[in-house]
């Protein structure tokens, strides 16, 4: 195809503008675990920008709380609470059965639930082979890290393959050019090469979950069934699992902090607004398929960087 031919159809039209880049508006979205964090800050940006969100999680009262919270201001787009347990395949089929009751068709379902079981605490422990390993057999058990894959990661495989029709319905019933997509939300923590103090169980688990999502991307495209499959890996977010201590009134202590306690050269941490462009940037990119996708302040560059200046002194 020529240059000319590329671009004929959007050149001296509105079709790269902002507003049509991105725009989801009458689309249908799930995301599990939508009721706090990142979960929450993905539904509302959603549907402040025309989406119809179905969001999932255990507790009703948080649901319906952060729905009123985060209702769109211009009306358009919708917040819906299920409550439902994606960690067992019977508040799935509850999930789905909520979403089938009303919709023909998913345009976005992104699997975002997710737990951090306590660990051991290998940095804090007595540092030789007897102390490290009473730390991490003794203080862990074998249910914490199969809930923790149970959750963060089986999760998303059977989420993603009941809505799976769904999903390719949006192209064949809805009309869309492309069928939905799927965004599974992984973390730093299954990329970096540190137990991060010892939580083994959550770090193995993000990286299963990343490699699920290649593994369901291929073999999605391969069937021809049109529905993209794309990771996130957020770095540290202020949030229940993450940042707690923000100093709010000194920009100074704030950043400090960020560089010092929290490894972050960028001496900040993501915002709603960083999160939902990375979030509008995969759903609506047609082309964009088995990527793995980064957004931490350049979290993993200081940890390799860490890593080489370790083995550098060590040689």
């Amino acid at each position: 195809m020529s240059e000319f031919a590329l671009g004929e159809s959007v050149f001296g039209t509105d079709a790269l503008s902002v507003q049509k880049l991105f725009n989801v508006e009458g689309w249908v979205a799930v995301v599990t675990g939508g009721g706090t964090g990142l979960g929450l800050v993905t539904a509302a940006a959603l549907a402040e920008n025309g989406c119809k969100v179905y969001i999932s999680g255990r507790r009703l009262d948080v649901l319906e709380k952060a729905a009123k919270a985060a209702s769109p201001k211009n009306g358009k787009g919708q917040i819906i609470p299920v409550q439902g347990d994606v960690g067992t395949k019977e508040g799935i089929i509850k999930l789905r059965e909520a979403v089938e009751k009303n919709e023909k068709w998913l345009n976005i379902l992104v699997n975002n639930a997710g737990v951090s079981e306590p660990h051991g605490e290998i940095d804090d422990c007595e540092q030789t082979p007897e102390g490290v390993s009473k730390e991490m057999f003794e203080k862990e058990s074998f249910e914490t890290w199969a809930n923790t894959h149970r959750i963060n990661t089986a999760s998303y495989h059977f989420t993603t393959f009941a809505f799976l029709p769904l999903l390719c319905a949006a192209k064949s019933k809805g009309g869309f050019r492309e069928a939905g997509n799927v965004i599974n939300v992984a973390s730093l923590s299954g990329i970096t090469r540190t137990s991060q103090h010892g939580q083994f169980n959550y770090n193995s688990g993000k990286a299963a979950t990343r490699h699920l999502s290649l593994m369901l991307s291929t073999d999605f495209a391969r069937r021809g069934f049109g529905v993209r499959v794309n990771c996130i890996n957020p770095g540290y977010f202020p949030s229940g699992m993450s940042v707690k201590d923000v100093p709010k009134d000194d920009p100074e202590a704030a950043a400090n902090l960020f560089k010092t306690k929290y490894a972050i050269p960028f001496g900040i941490v993501g915002t709603a607004k960083d999160y939902a462009q990375t979030i509008f940037g995969i759903v609506t990119n047609e082309y964009m398929t088995g990527c793995d996708i980064v957004i931490d302040g350049g979290w993993l560059a200081t940890q390799s960087r860490c890593l080489a200046l370790f083995f550098r002194r060590s040689g």
